[in-house]
């Protein structure tokens, strides 16, 4: 899993909507519509890839500045 989505952000030049879209669609779909598949699953995939990130930034933000 870890080592598929580190190949996937490499192959992807770190553009984690790419790279999550692939990991849920696979690349070929990514290379064959050269984006985010239009599959509804990949679409909701890569939204909550994106949500959790954005969650995850922000309680390190606030841990960084709780601990200074």
């Amino acid at each position: 899993g870890s080592a598929y989505l580190a190949k996937l952000l490499q192959n992807f030049n770190g553009d984690i909507r790419l790279a999550s879209a692939a990991y849920n669609a696979g690349p070929s779909a990514v290379a064959k519509y050269d984006g985010i598949p239009p599959y509804a699953e990949t679409r909701a995939y890569v939204k909550r890839v994106e949500i959790l990130l954005k969650r995850y930034q922000q309680q390190a933000s606030r841990t960084l500045a709780q601990t200074g």
